[in-house]
């Protein structure tokens, strides 16, 4: 089975993010730390409770 390389989106609550540009998610105390392409971060609270790689999502929790 070949997996698309699409872009995956981060689910938070009622929010869906595009991680198109992003280049890493690094847990950091009480969340996840997203870090792009270009170097930019940007943190948002939670944890991983799911990644779903057959329908692209990472869901937060």
């Amino acid at each position: 089975m070949c997996l698309d390389n699409g872009t995956f989106l981060l689910i938070s609550n009622d929010e869906d993010v595009s991680l198109e540009h992003v280049a890493s998610i690094l847990p950091i105390g009480d969340g996840l730390k997203l870090v792009d392409v270009f170097g930019k971060s940007r943190e948002i609270p939670g944890s991983i409770s799911e990644i779903d790689l057959l329908n692209k999502r990472i869901v937060i929790g």
